[in-house]
């Protein structure tokens, strides 16, 4: 049996400690996947009783979500993060490697952009390991240690790259947009971004790659989708970029909108694993982004 601070420690507990170590959950969430009896939802009595022995053993933290004046209030439960201790149990016995945890302390100024990447970290490893793997993937944080010395300002929130089964490369990088940032400075960033990419790139390396942008709002989505179409600095690559939004979803369930080109046409495939580079798909039947990540 493992132990974490004298606490005996379950199978159940492991694998919640392997899923956070994507990056935060909220508190729904870890009830719905790991706590399931029978058939039907371990009491929230139960499930809260056990994660407050988990904090209590430094293995996770909690942070509750902050009620902004002026939006509508939040009605999620509090949010769920990786403590030392879970780190230390899942690294120590070889669980995970330590370069595959994130260690992210969300703080309420940051929280909601951690959930949505943390969110798509997890479809990317989630996905079939028959068709990828991934062989690398760094966040905001570890991509700016690369960089420092080369003086870059714009640093995307995540780069990822894929292997498919007959040794073709993909890599992506993701932004998650706010809609803080004006338009043409957008613009300047995506042609920053794919110049990063460049240099963290192998010698010669020729692999394609693509930039996924996650907007918090429709709106939002179709005005750099139209930017990029009308830009004369990216209409020629705009192939590479695929948007998505978060709007009208339940934030707390991992859940993800359709992708889209920058033309509007709808992803139902980002890549396609057919013996050749992967390519970008547009589809016709409807499938959502979890069924091809």
């Amino acid at each position: 049996m493992l132990r974490g601070a004298g606490l005996v420690l379950t199978d159940r507990d492991i694998e919640l400690f392997k899923y956070l170590a994507f990056g935060p959950a909220f508190s729904d969430d870890l009830h719905a996947r790991f706590f399931v009896g029978k058939g039907k939802l371990v009491s929230r009595q139960a499930y809260e009783r056990r994660m407050w022995k988990l904090i209590e053993a430094c293995c996770i933290e909690r942070i509750e979500p902050q009620r902004i004046r002026g939006r509508r209030t939040i009605l999620h439960k509090p949010v769920y993060s990786l403590a030392e201790g879970g780190i230390e149990i899942l690294t120590s016995q070889g669980v995970l490697q330590i370069d595959r945890i994130r260690h992210v302390r969300p703080n309420r100024r940051t929280l909601f952009h951690e959930i949505i990447l943390t969110r798509l970290i997890r479809r990317i490893y989630e996905g079939d390991p028959r068709r990828y793997e991934v062989i690398r993937l760094f966040d905001h944080d570890m991509l700016a240690k690369q960089v420092q010395r080369v003086r870059i300002k714009r640093i995307p929130d995540l780069r990822f790259t894929l292997k498919f089964r007959h040794g073709a490369y993909f890599s992506y990088l993701v932004e998650i947009d706010a809609g803080t940032t004006h338009t043409p400075e957008f613009l300047q960033k995506l042609l920053a971004f794919m110049q990063l990419s460049r240099r963290l790139a192998p010698v010669n390396s020729k692999d394609p790659v693509g930039i996924l942008i996650v907007c918090h709002t429709s709106d939002r989505m179709e005005t750099l989708q139209k930017a990029v179409m009308e830009s004369h600095i990216t209409v020629k690559v705009a192939n590479r970029f695929l948007f998505s939004t978060i709007q009208n979803i339940d934030n707390s369930l991992g859940l993800y909108n359709p992708w889209h080109k920058a033309d509007g046409a709808k992803i139902d495939f980002i890549f396609k694993d057919g013996g050749k580079a992967p390519e970008l798909q547009s589809g016709k039947s409807g499938k959502a982004l979890e069924q091809s990540i």
